[in-house]
């Protein structure tokens, strides 16, 4: 279980020109460090004794706030970490804000995962972005990361000003050479109130379709995974202010961005096995492991109604079958 704190934009010293985290977060101010005992005791009454408990600092960057208050968050959390209610703590923050000093405080206060905000590896769009670092910041912080022997997870952004299909594909080459633990990829959006949207107005920036993004993100997960990468999270968490009229503007939004990547891999896995089959009869069945099972319908089935019209099916089952692997692929089953 991981118990969420959110400092929206605390510590940023740049304004990315797609952020705005107060629309994304559907939080106006950060957590008070007073406020996280608290928080703490709430979630903990109700998880079970099996859970792994977290602390996570998300939506700002942790270690480029003043020293003494990242002191006064971590400080918060450490009664509970003695006590064992808390196993260790994660947080997410820029590359160009790490260092020894930093790092050997984050090891003595027990944080165990640090997520950077890479977004790109190719310098001219870190800086058509506004990001404020180099694709050199991020490998120098990784390694660094390594040395002090924390788990490693990296977030990384399709779409963004100036990115193209090639230059992404180049970042998720660099990414797969740093060898991250964990990966998460978010589609670039135009939302209300960025320096992005004024730029989208004025015709100077271009949003990915979603079509285009689905399938950016498709071949990154593809990569990623045969690379042994865990991809964690794929498009930004659906919150009642991100989806309220007016705050995503234009951008491949979707809330299952996931499963539409998902279920675009599953589409073509099946349709691979349907060229290769001795066509027999009109009815097909495949079988995928429980969880994949709503992936490989598609979105209201979308992946049985293609195949059906591309091989001039009459009928198309997918069912769940206990002995296939998560994310293994369909496994066609019967064709009679």
């Amino acid at each position: 279980m991981i118990i969420p704190f959110f400092i929206p934009h605390s510590g940023c010293p740049h304004q990315c020109v797609f952020c705005n985290q107060k629309n994304i977060t559907g939080r106006k101010s950060a957590v008070r460090p007073d406020a996280i005992a608290r928080t703490i005791i709430d979630y903990c009454r109700t998880h079970t004794k099996q859970e792994i408990v977290q602390i996570a600092f998300y939506g700002g960057s942790f270690t480029a706030l003043p020293h003494e208050e990242q002191k006064a968050y971590l400080e918060a959390a450490r009664p509970f970490i003695r006590s064992g209610q808390i196993e260790h703590i994660r947080l997410s923050t820029r590359p160009d804000c790490i260092n020894r000093d930093i790092l050997s405080l984050l090891k003595f206060y027990n944080v165990r995962i640090v997520e950077l905000g890479v977004q790109s590896l190719s310098d001219e769009v870190l800086t058509r972005s506004g990001r404020g670092h180099t694709a050199a910041d991020t490998a120098r912080a990784v390694k660094l990361l390594r040395e002090y022997g924390f788990a490693l997870g990296l977030q990384l952004m399709v779409g963004l000003p100036g990115d193209s299909a090639s230059s992404f594909s180049e970042t998720v080459s660099c990414i797969i050479e740093l060898k991250p633990d964990f990966v998460r990829i978010y589609p670039t959006l135009v939302i209300a109130g960025t320096p992005l949207e004024e730029l989208y107005r004025r015709g100077q920036y271009i949003p990915l379709s979603l079509d285009e993004a689905v399938s950016l993100c498709r071949e990154a997960l593809e990569r990623f995974s045969l690379a042994g990468i865990d991809v964690i999270r794929i498009g930004l968490q659906p919150t009642k202010k991100l989806e309220a009229p007016g705050t995503v503007l234009a951008g491949p939004y979707h809330p299952a961005f996931r499963e539409l990547v998902e279920s675009s891999l599953f589409l073509d896995r099946m349709r691979d096995l349907l060229i290769k089959r001795a066509r027999t009869t009109d009815e097909v069945t495949f079988e995928v492991h429980p969880a994949d099972l709503s992936a490989a319908i598609g979105q209201h089935r979308f992946n049985i109604m293609t195949l059906k019209k591309e091989f001039g099916l009459q009928g198309i089952h997918i069912k769940a079958g206990v002995n296939i692997p998560r994310k293994s692929g369909p496994a066609l089953i019967l064709s009679v």
